[in-house]
């Protein structure tokens, strides 16, 4: 019997203008009827969740950070694997050497070494260019007006940054030149106890090394009394690696990475025609 049904958002759960469908929102809602746990799966920050699912009056418990971070219904954090500071500058190091725009994802805000509006307009390029987004829905207002990007801070003394009291959940950086990723990705290797993954082929995501998907749903499914078998678990990228690795049951859309479909347990329709629906009613046996 199924207990938790786990999902991916980009590229999985959402469509490219990060809308819910009405066939994936109908799954979601029939999940909660009965009460099977449905939690989401995610790169994001809390906050990023929340401007997708509050549009659709969902709360519901989630992964962020890329197992960073598991947090119930109203965002408090219930596990957490943050990453070492010894290793940030010489991570930070690899991306401002490259000119590579990246922020760093803290348990207390937003930052970044480079100049704050110098990032906030290439992340809104790449949004543009990768999701079709319209500019506007990232300015005060709009629909992502609570974007990280739009809330960085400026480090001008990474020694001072570091020795205050707060956590860093995750290093992002991204670039429009694809060949930039594919270096820092190559430079990473050099620095030990980091796991680094991308959602897409024009970013990276810095965590630590256990700070995995599947990694801290196995933790928190142990401490619930669930069973491997009781969670399904639906992903399309390489950040979701973790999940189907560890998990039995685990679906991917048709859009997935090769890599990702092939560790599947069933393939479905596309994230665009409803895979989240299918993989559900094919799990459910409905």
């Amino acid at each position: 019997m199924i207990k938790m049904v786990v999902s991916d958002m980009d590229g999985t759960l959402l469509s490219s203008s990060s809308d819910i469908s009405h066939g994936n929102l109908e799954t979601i809602h029939q999940l909660m009827e009965q009460h099977i746990n449905f939690v989401i799966a995610t790169g994001r920050d809390y906050e990023g969740v929340c401007s997708i699912m509050n549009r659709y009056g969902i709360q519901c418990e989630a992964i962020l950070g890329n197992g960073a971070q598991y947090v119930d219904k109203d965002g408090k954090v219930l596990m957490s694997c943050y990453m070492d500071k010894s290793h940030i500058k010489d991570i930070v190091s690899i991306f401002t050497k490259s000119h590579i725009p990246y922020m760093i994802f803290t348990t207390n805000g937003f930052y970044t070494g480079h100049s704050p509006e110098f990032v906030r307009q290439a992340f809104i390029q790449r949004s543009v260019k990768r999701f079709h987004d319209d500019p506007l829905k990232y300015e005060v207002g709009g629909q992502y007006e609570s974007s990280p990007c739009n809330h960085l801070q400026h480090i001008s003394d990474f020694d001072a940054f570091l020795k205050q009291e707060i956590d860093i959940i995750k290093v992002e950086a991204f670039s429009l030149t694809h060949q930039q990723i594919k270096e820092a990705h190559l430079q990473l290797q050099n620095i030990s106890s980091i796991s680094y993954l991308s959602s897409f082929d024009d970013n990276i995501e810095v965590t630590h090394q256990e700070a995995q998907k599947g990694y801290i749903l196995e933790k928190v499914i142990q401490q619930k009394g669930i069973s491997k078998e009781e969670v399904i678990v639906l992903g399309d990228g390489m950040n979701d690696l973790s999940l189907f690795e560890c998990f039995p049951y685990s679906y991917a859309p048709q859009n997935a990475e090769q890599q990702i479909k092939k560790l599947a347990y069933r393939v479905v329709k596309d994230c665009k025609e409803d895979g989240f629906q299918e993989a559900v009613q094919d799990a459910l046996g409905i």
